[in-house]
């Protein structure tokens, strides 16, 4: 894999050599609060735009996908150990005014591993450190895999290698300011490095965050950035065109208005999406789902073809496996789900269903943006299996929840990549013991494959894990692949350096309003 460093931060460092006279405000849309505010704990998408402009990790990476070094200058495998030493960069401070340092880097990553923090996303990533399990079982509070060799070098050994250690993103906090601000500091303040800091949370109506002027690579351009919580697609985009939003994330159900309007395809910004997107089916919940057979007549009865031209007016994509394109180890040649009526009716009448007699009813449930999509369902699967399927449109929220804790049977739902590498898909979907594998699929050999391709080197080795490990998932069919919309944003031509990429919106570093 390659890195770039110092060429990102010569670029940022320009940033801070002209302040605009008139800088403003970004306004940005996004479909609901954010389930948290805070690197620890974030598990979810809308956190993550915001939070990635707040916080930062040893590396991030380009709207391309090539990864670049961020706090991290550069870093070493230990000799004979499973572990690195990082070399940290200096001269960057908190957003309190505290100097970072490998204190906080050992700070962060016991936090995510501690028993009563609720982590979230990054508790994964330290799960290899040696010494996690005491901190877990709460014997101790101190990773001892974790060295502090200088306020700028630390060392972080494994229990078992863990090659892609050095690109997750796990982001680093301000180890003082639970002393400094109390337990409840998220609601006040931030604790990041990032180039912007938290101004404001008003729940349901936004969140706001202002130029970090003390930035390490220079000053924002503009004042700071306002995410307008505006659930409704339709909504959102009379506000862009009113002038009240600056930057507008399109939504899927308004995919279609927005790519045949003639008129605004100069400011139409369109790139592919890696996020996986599937069909979940919790055979823990939902007992037919135990027999690969429903699952894949279910998979066979939805028309993905109809779907890109009807939702999404061909700014979609077909997707098949796991991964997506742009991310390391992704392979386009293997095989993509079928449409299939008639044989979706065979094999769910060989599982015992014929013409569905016997499916106990089942709701589809997903947020009111999926509204649209989860009556296509419905309505596919009553007419072709003759499933009785219910449309349930639940708070984004106790969505959520239920998701991750394994109570919602039936949902479309998707997987936006973290880093650009398969592995992110691979093991946080559907990994048996990864919190986040919604759907709750479990196969003993797809585990095997992707332990194994944890602790491998070797890119081509590696990847060749993660083929064999998507063929294990489709051959299973452990959820049904969904197609992957593009994403799509209206910029208004008075924004420039702002931009939406695979991954989401990038980090508005060098946004200018003019």
């Amino acid at each position: 894999m390659k890195y770039i460093s110092s060429a990102f931060a010569v670029m940022l460092a320009g940033l801070a050599l002209t302040t605009p006279v008139d800088a403003k405000t970004l306004r940005i849309n996004v479909t609901g609060d954010p389930a948290m505010m805070d690197p620890i704990t974030y598990s979810e998408i809308i956190a993550g735009r915001v939070i990635r402009n707040v916080y930062e990790g040893f590396t991030d990476y380009t709207p391309d996908g090539k990864i670049i070094n961020v706090l991290a200058e550069s870093w070493t495998a230990l000799p004979g150990e499973h572990g690195f030493r990082f070399n940290l960069r200096k001269n960057v401070k908190f957003h309190s005014g505290r100097a970072f340092t490998a204190k906080d880097v050992k700070y962060t990553m016991e936090q995510l591993a501690a028993p009563d923090t609720k982590a979230g996303l990054g508790a994964g990533y330290v799960a290899n450190i040696v010494g996690v399990a005491e901190v877990k079982a709460g014997t101790t509070k101190e990773l001892s895999g974790i060295k502090i060799v200088d306020d700028h070098t630390i060392e972080v050994r494994f229990t078992k290698p863990d090659v892609l250690f050095p690109i997750y993103p796990i982001w680093f906090m301000d180890s003082g300011i639970v002393a400094e601000k109390g337990a409840d500091w998220v609601r006040t303040v931030s604790a990041g490095t990032g180039p912007y800091k938290f101004k404001e949370w008003r729940r349901g109506v936004h969140v706001e965050i202002e130029a970090n002027k003390a930035y390490w690579a220079g000053s924002p351009k503009i004042d700071g950035i306002r995410f307008l919580v505006i659930p409704s697609g339709d909504t959102a985009l009379s506000q862009y065109e009113a002038g009240e939003l600056d930057f507008l994330d399109v939504q899927e159900n308004t995919l279609r208005r927005v790519m045949r309007d003639a008129s605004k395809q100069k400011e139409r910004h369109v790139v592919p999406r890696a996020q996986s997107r599937y069909l979940g089916m919790n055979a823990n919940v939902y007992a037919p789902f135990k027999d690969k057979r429903v699952r894949e007549a279910i998979s066979m009865a939805i028309n993905r073809d109809a779907m890109i031209r009807g939702f999404y007016d061909n700014a979609a994509f077909q997707l098949h496996g796991v991964t997506t394109p742009g991310v390391a180890g992704y392979f386009a040649d293997l095989p993509k789900p079928k449409y299939d009526p008639e044989g979706a009716k065979k094999l769910l009448a060989e599982a015992g269903y014929p013409g569905g007699r016997g499916l106990p009813p089942i709701d589809i449930t997903c947020t009111a943006v999926f509204k649209d999509e989860l009556t296509y369902y419905a309505n596919e699967l009553n007419r072709t299996l003759g499933m009785q399927v219910n449309v349930n449109v639940a708070e984004r929220a106790t969505f959520i929840r239920g998701m991750n804790a394994g109570e919602i049977a039936f949902f479309p739902w998707g997987w936006t990549s973290g880093y650009p590498d398969a592995m992110y898909y691979l093991q946080q979907m559907w990994h048996s013991k990864s919190p986040y594998n919604r759907g709750r699929w479990s196969n003993a050999k797809y585990d095997a494959l992707i332990d194994e391709a944890v602790g491998t080197v070797d890119n081509e080795k590696r990847f060749a894990l993660y083929r064999q490990a998507e063929m294990v998932y489709i051959e299973d069919m452990g959820a049904a692949p969904l197609p992957m919309p593009a994403n799509v944003a209206l910029i208004k031509p008075n924004v420039t350096n702002a931009s939406i990429t695979p991954f989401g919106f990038d980090r508005f570093i060098a946004t200018e309003i003019k």
